[in-house]
């Protein structure tokens, strides 16, 4: 194999890939609290034939000679921006306004009930269960978290009928209720959110949920504040969700760019298979 058809390969396979992103972002448009991702390349190793250096007279000499094998996908960078905020009147619905603080404000912290496993998220859809719990609105129904690192818990007390729900920016959450004829108002504990030193390393989980790593892991490099509304953590908003944060505008662009550097690496691959049949040819 002639070095320019590995090139054009190893384009080819990096493009493809970059599509793929680009393709996962362009699906998740209308997922709730997604955050896109862009694929960063950068060039192969070398191969050196001849490197700068001084002749036998002492005088310098420029002869370089380093042939590059080609691209590869360096990596992924995930973007934290906030996404636009909708409001849905669900008393249950929260959004995190974090504008420019560092990963939009941080992230809900859920509870898989079945394994332990902590998940991180900024799809604030919730909904309440039989027994009071906050879970995710979705077959996963994975327990919001509150301040206290337990399930947050809205239940009635015996004798109690529900009237309201009350979330401030602080994340406390106050119950409006009816009890022997009588409008009181009662704390019910306090909404957690996490923020990580190191987003980037976050773990994508699917269902618009990260992982912080293994059990006993902290890749991400957690922030030990979860009190919305102070430090970097943003502050909460009721009756609203976080829409993806995708850009179509930009997507497409990227999407022609990747589509020509595409095709201009199948040229490659083609022109190196004509030179290669030229030269077979040579021996006949």
């Amino acid at each position: 194999m002639i070095p320019s058809l590995h090139n054009g390969v190893s384009a080819l396979k990096s493009f493809s890939e970059g599509l793929q992103v680009l393709s996962n972002n362009i699906a998740n448009v209308n997922s709730l609290g997604y955050k896109s991702s862009r694929a960063n390349y950068s060039d192969n190793a070398y191969i050196v034939q001849n490197n700068p250096g001084f002749a036998i007279d002492g005088e310098p000499k420029n002869d370089t000679r380093n042939f590059g094998t080609g691209v590869n996908v360096s990596s992924l960078s995930s973007n934290f921006n906030q996404g636009v905020i909708e409001n849905t009147g669900l008393d249950l619905d929260f959004a995190i306004e974090g504008e420019a603080l560092p990963n939009g404000g941080g992230f809900f912290e859920v509870l898989d009930p079945a394994s332990g496993e902590l998940f991180y998220t900024r799809a604030g859809s919730f909904e309440s269960t039989a027994d009071g719990f906050v879970v995710t609105r979705d077959q996963y129904r994975f327990q919001l978290v509150n301040v206290a690192g337990e399930p947050l818990k809205v239940g009635l007390e015996e004798g109690e009928d529900l009237l309201a729900r009350r979330v401030d920016q602080n994340g406390v959450v106050s119950l409006i209720v009816s009890k022997d004829g009588q409008d009181t108002i009662r704390n019910s504990g306090q909404i957690k959110l996490s923020n990580f030193s190191a987003p980037q390393y976050l773990r994508r989980a699917g269902n618009s949920l990260f992982s912080n790593g293994n059990p006993g892991e902290d890749l991400a490099g957690i922030v030990e504040n979860p009190v919305p509304a102070t430090g970097s953590n943003g502050k909460i908003k009721q009756y609203a969700l976080e829409l993806s944060n995708v850009d179509l505008t930009n997507e497409f662009a990227f999407m022609i760019s990747h589509q020509r550097s595409f095709q201009a690496g199948s040229r490659i691959v083609t022109t190196s298979d004509a030179i290669l049949t030229e030269a077979v040819n040579l021996k006949r």
